[in-house]
Parts: C-alpha cells; sequence; structure tokens
C-alpha cells in the first residue's frame, strides 16, 4: 500500500490538530442552557408529522425571547417559559413552521405539515419541469451556498469533490480551466470529452465565462436517460446551471468582496552548481579532479548558483468585486450582476482578467402569459506562459549559466539553453475574450398549470484575439530578430425552440407530455498573421518587416443542427413511475448517408416507502428504485470531415493550383453511447439522513479515429468510425444532518465513484499508438506503453542469462576479481548469454531492460504497458458546521489508481544533450563504480539507457487534498438593526488548497488531459500548484 505524504515548500511537519468528535461533542454541551431558578411555567410536548412519527431535532423556540429547545429522538420536549409572550414556533428543515398559543397548558401535542414547495423542488430537465423527488435517473446537485465555500474564480472551482461519477481536474495557470469528465471517458476525439452545458435552457459549449456569483444551482446529469433529450450532444453527459433571478418584495444590492493571497505549493529538485561540476567531472572521467573553471575562484561559472524557481515565482494576489441589485414584485422581477476578478498568477508574467455583468428580466403581465430575458456580457483578458520554454528550461538549465548581465539586463540563449527568467517576464502570451450571451423566452398558458406554449431563442457570441510576441531576448542570438503573431477568430451561433408541455393529475395517475422542435446554427471565422518585427520597441504590426508578413486566412466553417424531440412521464398514486423521450437529430457535420440519429431513452421507477408493507417502517421517509436505458450522441468532429476538401498553394510544373488535402467519408456518422443505470434512494429520519447508490454501465459504438492508408493513396488516413469502447462503475454518496440543535448544526457529505473502462473494438482488431499510449482491443484507455526498468546492473558481468533468460550470479574473489557464475547456488559452466541494446552489450551501470521477446536484443518489441493514466476512485468528504452566528467548513477530495509519466523528468534525465543537467538525485545517487547498488544508471552518455517511456519515470498519481478550509461569521441581527444602514453583514477567512498528500515529486499530481482522451496523465511540466489565503465580506443594503 502506498504511504502518501504531505507536500510542502516549507521543511517542517505539520502537527495532528484536536479530534473533530471532541470538538463536537464540546459544541453540543455547550448548547445545554442552565435550568432558571425563577418561577416559570414549563411546557412538556410531542412533535410528530402528519403520519404520526415523531420529529426527532425540532426547533421549539418561546417567541420573542431567546428561550428555546429541541426535540429528542422521540419527539419529546420541554421548556420553561418566561413571563410575557406564551406562544411557541416550532420549526424544522422540511417542514412548515408552525406558532401554537399554549395559554395555561402544561403539556401539548404538535403535528407539522410538510414543507410542499420545498420538498417539491423541481429542476428543469430537458424541456419539462420535474419534481426532484421523482427524478429516475442520476442527477448530482450544487446548490449556490455550496458553491460560495470556495470562493471560486470559475464554476467548477466549487464543484470538485462534491459530485459521485464527476471528475474535475486543473488544467494550468490563471483562467487555464478545467477537464470535466463525467462517468469516464468515451470518445477517441481530441476535444471531444467535455459536457454540454445548458444555461438557463441556453445550450453551449464553454461556460468558462460565468461568473460564479451568478449560479444559483447547479445540476449534472449523469445517466443517459435524462441526458438523452439533448440527443447527438449529451453522450459525455450534461450539465445544467440555474442563475440567479429576482425576487418579489423589497429592493435588495448585495456586495461582496474577496481579496486572496497566494504562493506556490512545493517545488521541484533542480541541480545545483556543484552537483553539475561533478557531473561533468564524472562524465570526463576525472571526478577528483579541479576543472579549470574550480581552479578560478573569481570565475563567474564557479560562483553562479541561481534558484530559478524563486526567480521566476511570487506571492501573487487575487481581488474580486460583485455588486448585484434585485428585486421585483408580481408581474416582474430583475436581477443585475456586475463583477470584476484580477488574479495574478505564482508565475510571474501571468494573470487573468474578467469583468462581467448578467441582467436578467422576467415580466409576468398575466397569469397565461410570461417573458422574459437575459444578458450576459464579458470580457476576458489572460497572460500566459509558454511552458515548454519555462518550466523545461528550468529544470534542464545548467545552473551556473549567467543569468543576468552585468549591466542589470537578462543574459540570452547559451549553448542552445534559453534563459527561463528571461522567457518568463520578456515573451508576451496574451488572450483576450469578448462574449455575449442573449437568451429570451416567451411562454402562453392555454390552460393554467395545465398546457403551456414556450418559444426561446439564444444568441451566442465570441470574438477572441491572441498576440504573441518574442522579443530578442528570447531568440537565438545567431538569429536575434523579434517575431510575433496574432489570432483572430469569430464565433457565434443562434439556438431557437418551440415547444409545449402538458400536465393533469386525475385521482390517483399523474401525467405529463412535452414536444417540440429545435433549430441550431454555427458559425465559425478565423484569420492568422504573423511577421518579423524590425526591433523590441514597438510591439504592434506597424513596426514589422513587411517582407515577412504572413496571412493564413484558416477555415472558416458553419454547421447546422436540426431536432425533433418529445416525452412523456406517468406515475400512478406516486408509488409506479414511468418516463420516456426520443430526440431525432439532423446535423450537416454528417454526409447524407447518416444524417439523421435517433436517440431513445425509458425510465422505470418504484417508491417502496409508499407500499402498504412499509407503513410500521417509520425512520424511511423514501425509498425508490429506478432502473433507466437512454442513447445519446457526440457529433464534435469537424464540420466537413463527410467530403473531400481542396486546398490552394500547390504548383505543379511551374503551374499554381489547388490539391486535394482529404479524402471524405460519406458513411460517416456519430459515435453512440447507450447508457444502463440502477440507482436506489433512500431518505430515512425525516429526512436527516440520505443515501444514493448508481450501478451504471456506457457502452460507445462508432468511436471516430483517423484509420492509416496506403501512401499510395496519396493520403495519410480517413477519418472513420471505428471502434467501440466500455465505461462501468459504481456511484455511491452519503449525506446527513448529523446534529441540529438550536444553536449547532453539523451536515455531512461523502461521495465515492468506483470506474472501470475497457476498449471493445478497433478497425480490424487492430491497436494504434497516440504518443506514448497504445490503444488496443480488451484493455484499457490510458495505458502508458514504453520499457520496463527491473534496476541497474551492479556490475559488468552482471549483465549474463542462461539461454532460457535466467539471471545468473557473478562471483568475486576477495580483490574483486571475476571467479564465475552460479545458478540457484550452484555452479554455471553452460552458454552465457548478454542483453544487448543500441548494438552494444549492456554494462555495470546500465539500466536492465525487461526482454520480454526473449532474443537478447532490446528493441521496440519489447515495449509493454508500464502505467495507466486514469484514476479508476475519486471523490470528496466535506463537513459543514455551524454555531450561533459562526460556521466552518471543509472539503477533501481524493484521487486514486492512476499513474503519471514524469515526462520532463525523464527528458532531464537520459543524458541525451550535454547541455541538459540532470536533477539531483540522478547525480548524487548514479552508479559511478564497480559493485554501486542504486536505481540510478552511470552518468555516461551512451544510447543504451536512453529508451521511452522509461518505467522508472511512471509513477502512482494518487491524492488527497484539502481543497478548502472556510471560517464564516454573520454578524447579529440586533447590531445591524443599531447600524440601521444594511441588511446583513458577514464576512469569511478561507484557506484554499490547503494540504496535499500524495507521493508524487511534480508539481501537482492533478493533471487534466487538456482534451486529449487518449493520452491522460502526461506531466510535461505545466503551470504549478497554488495555495491562496482569502479574505471576504459579504453586505446586504
Amino acid at each position: 500500500m502506498l504511504k502518501l505524504k504531505l507536500k510542502m515548500k516549507q521543511k517542517f511537519k505539520r502537527q495532528g490538530t484536536v479530534s473533530g468528535i471532541v470538538l463536537v461533542l464540546a459544541l453540543v454541551f455547550s448548547s445545554f442552557t442552565a435550568i432558571s431558578v425563577e418561577a416559570q411555567q414549563r411546557v412538556t410536548g410531542t412533535v410528530a408529522g402528519q403520519n404520526g412519527v415523531p420529529i426527532p431535532g425540532v426547533n421549539v423556540l418561546q417567541k420573542g425571547t431567546n428561550k428555546g429547545a429541541v426535540t429528542d429522538f422521540d419527539g419529546k420536549f420541554s421548556i420553561s417559559l418566561a413571563p410575557g409572550n406564551k406562544t411557541l414556533v416550532f420549526s424544522y428543515i422540511g417542514f412548515e413552521t408552525r406558532e401554537v398559543a399554549v395559554g395555561n397548558q402544561t403539556t401539548i401535542s404538535v403535528v407539522l405539515d410538510e414543507d410542499v414547495e420545498g420538498l417539491d423542488e423541481v429542476v428543469i430537465i430537458g424541456y419539462a419541469p420535474v419534481s426532484r423527488e421523482k427524478v429516475l435517473g442520476a442527477l448530482g446537485s450544487v446548490k449556490a451556498e455550496q458553491i460560495v465555500q470556495a470562493t471560486p474564480i470559475s464554476t467548477f472551482d466549487a464543484v470538485q469533490g462534491r459530485l459521485a461519477g464527476v471528475q474535475i481536474l486543473t488544467n494550468g495557470g490563471p483562467g487555464a480551466g478545467f477537464d470535466i469528465k463525467i462517468r469516464g471517458t468515451s470518445t477517441f476525439s481530441q476535444g471531444g470529452t467535455e459536457p454540454l452545458y445548458v444555461v438557463d435552457g441556453q445550450q453551449l459549449e464553454n461556460i468558462d465565462n460565468i461568473d460564479p456569483n451568478d449560479i444559483a444551482s447547479l445540476e449534472v446529469l449523469k445517466d443517459g436517460a435524462t441526458a438523452a433529450i439533448y440527443g447527438s450532444k449529451a453522450a459525455n453527459g450534461v450539465v445544467l446551471i440555474t442563475t440567479k433571478s429576482g425576487k418579489s418584495g423589497e429592493f435588495k444590492i448585495d456586495v461582496t468582496t474577496a481579496t486572496a493571497f497566494t504562493n506556490l505549493i512545493g517545488g521541484l529538485a533542480l541541480s545545483n552548481s556543484n552537483e553539475r561540476r561533478f557531473y561533468e567531472k564524472v562524465r570526463r572521467g576525472n571526478p577528483n579532479t579541479l576543472t579549470g573553471n574550480e581552479r578560478d575562484s573569481l570565475s563567474l561559472l564557479q560562483r553562479n548558483s541561481f534558484d530559478l524557481e524563486e526567480l521566476i515565482t511570487r506571492t501573487a494576489v487575487r481581488n474580486q468585486f460583485n455588486i448585484a441589485l434585485s428585486g421585483g414584485s408580481d408581474k416582474v422581477s430583475f436581477y443585475w450582476n456586475t463583477g470584476f476578478l484580477k488574479e495574478e498568477g505564482v508565475v510571474v508574467n501571468s494573470s487573468y482578467k474578467r469583468i462581467n455583468s448578467l441582467l436578467k428580466l422576467d415580466l409576468r403581465p398575466s397569469k397565461r402569459f410570461n417573458v422574459g430575458t437575459k444578458l450576459n456580457l464579458t470580457y476576458e483578458e489572460q497572460f500566459g506562459l509558454n511552458e515548454g520554454q519555462v518550466f523545461q528550461q528550468m529544470v534542464e538549465r545548467i545552473p551556473f549559466f549567467p543569468v543576468f548581465e552585468p549591466n542589470g539586463s537578462f543574459t540570452p540563449e547559451i549553448a542552445g539553453r534559453q534563459n527561463p527568467v528571461a522567457e518568463a517576464f520578456e515573451r508576451t502570451q496574451r488572450g483576450r475574450q469578448y462574449r455575449a450571451q442573449l437568451f429570451s423566452y416567451a411562454q402562453y398558458f392555454f390552460i393554467p398549470n395545465k398546457l403551456s406554449f414556450k418559444s426561446t431563442l439564444g444568441i451566442n457570441f465570441r470574438y477572441s484575439k491572441n498576440n504573441t510576441f518574442e522579443p530578442i531576448i528570447t531568440q537565438n542570438p545567431n538569429s536575434p530578430i523579434p517575431r510575433g503573431a496574432e489570432d483572430n477568430r469569430l464565433r457565434y451561433d443562434i439556438q431557437q425552440e418551440n415547444f409545449v408541455n402538458y400536465r393533469d393529475d386525475f385521482g390517483k395517475h399523474s401525467l405529463s407530455a412535452f414536444a417540440g422542435m429545435q433549430i441550431q446554427k454555427y458559425w465559425d471565422e478565423e484569420f492568422d498573421v504573423s511577421a518579423r518585427f524590425v526591433s523590441d520597441a514597438i510591439q504592434t504590426f506597424n513596426n514589422i518587416d513587411p517582407t515577412t508578413f504572413s496571412l493564413d486566412v484558416g477555415q472558416n466553417s458553419r454547421n447546422n443542427l436540426f431536432s425533433l424531440f418529445g416525452g412523456i412521464n406517468y406515475d400512478f398514486d406516486d408509488k409506479y413511475l414511468l418516463g420516456a423521450t426520443l430526440r431525432r437529430d439532423g446535423s450537416s457535420r454528417f454526409g447524407d448517408n447518416n444524417e439523421y440519429g435517433y436517440f431513445p431513452s425509458v425510465s422505470l421507477g418504484w417508491r417502496l416507502s409508499k407500499e402498504g408493507f412499509m407503513e410500521n417502517v417509520s425512520f424511511i421517509d423514501n425509498l425508490l428504485i429506478s432502473a433507466t436505458y437512454g442513447e445519446t450522441g457526440n457529433e464534435r468532429v469537424g464540420d466537413y470531415e463527410f467530403t473531400g476538401a481542396y486546398l490552394p498553394g500547390f504548383i505543379y510544373n511551374g503551374v499554381s493550383g489547388v490539391a486535394p488535402t482529404r479524402l471524405g467519408n460519406p458513411d460517416l456518422s456519430w459515435e453512440s453511447t447507450a447508457s444502463t443505470n440502477l440507482g436506489m434512494e433512500l431518505n430515512m429520519l425525516q429526512r436527516r439522513l440520505n443515501f444514493n447508490v448508481d450501478f451504471w454501465r456506457k457502452e460507445t459504438t462508432d468511436l471516430l479515429a483517423s484509420v492509416p492508408l496506403p501512401e499510395e493513396t496519396g493520403f495519410s488516413g480517413i477519418r472513420q468510425n471505428v471502434g467501440a469502447i466500455e465505461n462501468e462503475g459504481i456511484d455511491l454518496s452519503l449525506s446527513g444532518t448529523l446534529i441540529r440543535t438550536d444553536k449547532f448544526s453539523w451536515n455531512s457529505s461523502f461521495n465515492i465513484t468506483f470506474l472501470r473502462n475497457k476498449v471493445l473494438k478497433l478497425a480490424g482488431g487492430t491497436s494504434f499508438e497516440s504518443g506514448q499510449y497504445l490503444i488496443e482491443e480488451g484493455e484499457p484507455l490510458g495505458n502508458i506503453y514504453g520499457f520496463k526498468n527491473l534496476g541497474i546492473y551492479q556490475y559488468d558481468e552482471s549483465n549474463a542469462y542462461t539461454p532460457e533468460g535466467v539471471r545468473l550470479t557473478p562471483n568475486f574473489d576477495s580483490g574483486g576479481t571475476f571467479v564465475n557464475y552460479t545458478l540457484d547456488g550452484q555452479d554455471y559452466t553452460g552458454t552465457v548469454n548478454q542483453l544487448r541494446n543500441a548494438g552494444r552489450p549492456l554494462q555495470g551501470g546500465d539500466i536492465i531492460w525487461d526482454d520480454i521477446d526473449g532474443d537478447f536484443d532490446i528493441t521496440t518489441t519489447d515495449r509493454q504497458v508500464i502505467g495507466n493514466g486514469v484514476a479508476t476512485t475519486f471523490g470528496g468528504f466535506s463537513n459543514d458546521f455551524r454555531y450561533g452566528n459562526f460556521g466552518m467548513s471543509f472539503l477533501f477530495d481524493y484521487n486514486f489508481g492512476n499513474d503519471i509519466y514524469r515526462r520532463y523528468d525523464e527528458a532531464r534525465n537520459d543524458l541525451n544533450s550535454s547541455n541538459e543537467t540532470p536533477g539531483p538525485d540522478r547525480i548524487n545517487n548514479a552508479w559511478l563504480e564497480q559493485g554501486d547498488i542504486t536505481v540510478y544508471p552511470r552518468l555516461n552518455r551512451v544510447p543504451q539507457n536512453r529508451e521511452r517511456p522509461n518505467s522508472f519515470f511512471v509513477t502512482p498519481g494518487d491524492y488527497i487534498k484539502l481543497r478548502f478550509v472556510r471560517f464564516t461569521y454573520d454578524m447579529p441581527k440586533t447590531a445591524i438593526d443599531q447600524i440601521g444602514v444594511f441588511k446583513a453583514m458577514s464576512f469569511n477567512l478561507s484557506f484554499n488548497n490547503l494540504a496535499t498528500w500524495t507521493n508524487y515529486i511534480g508539481y501537482n499530481p492533478e493533471l487534466g488531459s487538456r482534451g486529449n482522451p487518449l493520452q491522460p496523465g502526461v506531466d510535461n511540466l505545466r503551470y504549478p500548484n497554488k495555495r491562496e489565503v482569502i479574505f471576504g465580506m459579504r453586505v446586504q443594503f
């Protein structure tokens, strides 16, 4: 079993904290009040629900006083009344608050009614409102109060670790986004792994611009049946976001502000100058002889030893500010939030800025007619880094190479080694996004609360401009010419829907149905310009060398999607539930042979808790068993891949013309995913304890991939539907209110997912490689394919094997002279074979490679699976405590079962170039002489030790993260009333990414695949992880 260690940059040990159980007990005991010695009226009684079952944990408060009590497990309470108002107020979550006039009574019995509105909360799935109690599929929810706990920058900062079956991984620095995987990976296509996002009914492919403060709730549709109504875009799941709306009542102004201080978590081991000099001397064969630089005590090369990581990192600051105005009446409501965010990165010259404004207006001019509109405007600006030129150069750089010139300027490139500090400070990578999303609706009720017609129109506009500038200091000194480029891309789409909804209840029957149509049109236009610049002084295109100007129009494209859909939901006596949907999509991305696709679903549910045989099981409030089946699709392919393509710019016999560049496939079709889900939902003890379990399976067929073609065709490959993949697993979640008194509450939640993935079919059964990964039938995605490192030969004579491949043991006399070989303790006199690599026999200090084909020659045929980058277990654990006006919450998330390929570490340690520096462990622990026992090979530059990938650099990526700890304080109402300026005020102190327990030695074991499903877990050195301390405040006027 792995031993997890806490990753920290500081060199100290974290001590254990006071037991949480002790803390909880202390708070519970402190909640009891002393019995007054004054003569008071004592009232006792019981509280029960409509079914007669006692309700524990009900708050009992004497109105107008602070006198209170809480019912015990049997629903009993006792309270001493103070003189004055003799009215008791009974309140409990899930039930309507009730006031009871006691008078002179000393014993009372109280019955609470269920809060039907709260329990029957509605979620909009597809095109119909569905009671949450009657959702038969796998649905995960995160509410606004949970989202703000992480003080998030983007939406998914707040969701990590909260939902079973949903894995969220970071992708880099400020504004870099996330990888979101819902129940595994179901595609081979680059960029095709993201779920579909639906924001207030508008379908979007990206929600990075949404301000988390605008979100009222976030729902994730995980199974195929609930997602099938979205058809060809829902194979990777669906994320439903409902933004905040105004409410009837008085006008409100909410102001929130947060300031965060951020620093680097952990660090990389970099060799210093002494280690580099030792490495060079060993390579020359004279480790005990002083070099010329060492004999010159004044040499800068002798004295330099820069901490490059320290030079490019900083303590960064994040500032967030939001002001939201809301209000309304019975006819109109509005919500308008404007936010500003500026985040500095922990690496210099990296940052993210966002300015957003959301206006939402809902009108109800009559009981039959509703109309509304929403406009979201966003400006984003991101300054990033060329990660390879900064981080990889940092770990490989010769440490005594100067970073600064005597005049303080940056030292240019030396011997092919860029100056990573100059790269970080001087290179410009600036991205700007201008986004506008407009969504409007009109709804008419032909029969109020029964039959309605709704029409929607959504417009999504996105213009992006990305600029890069490479000044002279970042160029090769032999060609000191600055370069720049600009990429302009305009994307916009229109969505229009019309649908009807019908709902009716008659007797014990409940029936709802919907049907409609949808049209979506997408446009994508792009052009790039690049040139060499005259100087660094002016970094705009009026300072270019016109003879080097280049214009690339790119590929302007468009695609359309036309859909018809319908669905029905029925239940009898709230016990037997049935649902079905069907969607027909027609996409212009596919040829005439497969232009249309059908996506059905069916759901069945049985609420056992409503059966007669469950009447006496009083502690169970709800027990629902469900089974669902649904089919979804993935149409995220290029717009014109079903047809051939011709491009200009080709010359034949001196004549310019066009030439075919792509071979079309009229049979191209979308990937199709069939999903089954068996679920159970259990709510107990007046819904204080909730348990959900789902057993699920997804099979995706017609996977899209590029199939190689013979060279004589003139094409490298053709896009085809060639494969099938299976994901299956178990999602478990457990939540509840563990303690609830008049002053103290404790809510806890835990979730875990077990995942298994397997490739079922490939074209012709032929496996293929993607980078350092092997995709083959019967095996999971994410298999890292390389050479297995079995250790280091201790002696030259250690490379000795029998003809059957059994390794022999060399023996030496007291003087170190080789004597003979033994096998199983017996002298061996037979044939001795030696492993060879790159045409050379392996020697002492060389890597012992696993010769799986037994031919004693290490070649590509000896490659094997040496790890897998897909996690098999992940989840989260959260707790929320409340005592009076104080609150505390924390969240852990975890990830187990995957490996990470430390590509950056292998690149610097394989000694491929004399101008790259190995890591300190590689230098200090290398094999140096016959008999050394170590895991690091000799420091000589020999090809036999450079096979890639090397299993030595494939390590477990397991981790547990303390994602956040948050403390809050709400100002008492009495103090607020005395001030009289505002209605509410609260303060919070948060710590994000406080600790990570892992064995991984890189910056961050949490690695997103950046949209590439075939190569998970490759660490080429990405932007490092950060820790934040956040101070926040919220004021409501």
